[in-house]
């Protein structure tokens, strides 16, 4: 496995860096993807027009689908390890999800899915070189040590309905208590990311200043993270379509006060 030394996003220990799909490569083969090329867009809202400070704009195409983005910034033991772990317990069930088969998500399952999203939105975050950061290092040590999501993240999932595809946004945020605060891009403290995979949709917040936040009002989504209920059939699962998501996504910035995102 080719690798180049440096300091791993994860553990920031030093070591050999290894190539880390954001998911894993065995689940983008359950899919069949035709995209020749995905775009990678920061500083740019479609609902709203905002009047506060954020990352400044830029647009890049980059050639593959966004499941074949492996960036090079993970150290052999995390890659080989505990996210290894992660990724595999998820094996004999994740299928299921993707292609909207019924499935029942018992308390283990629910865990494991959970695993596995918030290490998707902790790896899509550490592939930004340059992007603004929100998730700090205790809660990557969290998952190193727990298989599980630590506290300040709620995850809900659908199935989806639109183009069968990859798809990730995430958007890291600060939000603060009055205007008076001191902001910048360097000062986020909470993040919101929407994945879409086959006929499977997750989104997922977190955040180390609003650790009370119950959710969205109007939006059809079945709780997956913290754990509230034993069983979550999948053969029930609400349906988002396609539109509503960059609306979802973007709730929290268009409507908390006093939000740099």
């Amino acid at each position: 496995m080719p690798s180049t030394r440096g300091k791993c996003q994860f553990c920031s220990k030093p070591g050999q860096l290894t190539k880390s799909h954001i998911w894993p490569e065995w689940a983008e083969r359950v899919l069949p993807e035709t995209a020749a090329h995905h775009e990678h867009t920061t500083g740019q809202f479609h609902t709203f027009t905002p009047k506060a400070s954020g990352p400044s704009f830029s647009h890049r195409i980059r050639q593959g689908h966004v499941g074949t983005r492996k960036p090079r910034n993970t150290c052999l033991r995390c890659n080989s390890g505990w996210m290894r772990l992660i990724e595999e317990n998820t094996m004999p069930f994740l299928g299921h999800l993707l292609k909207a088969e019924s499935f029942l998500l018992g308390l283990a399952e629910q865990q494991m899915l959970a695993a596995l999203l918030c290490l998707v939105s902790m790896r899509i975050e550490a592939a930004w070189r340059d992007g603004p950061r929100a998730i700090p290092q205790s809660d990557r040590d969290w998952l190193m040590e727990n298989p599980e999501p630590p506290s300040g993240w709620k995850i809900w999932i659908a199935r989806y309905v639109g183009p069968q595809r990859m798809d990730q946004r995430h958007t890291p945020m600060q939000l603060a208590s009055s205007p008076d605060v001191v902001k910048g891009i360097e000062r986020c403290n909470t993040q919101v990311t929407s994945l879409i995979v086959g006929q499977f949709y997750a989104h997922l917040f977190s955040s180390t200043v609003w650790k009370n936040f119950s959710g969205y009002q109007g939006a059809d989504l079945v709780q997956l993270w913290p754990l509230s209920q034993r069983g979550i059939n999948t053969q029930f699962f609400p349906v988002i379509f396609e539109q509503e998501i960059p609306w979802l996504h973007e709730t929290i910035v268009r409507t908390t006060p006093h939000v740099e995102g």
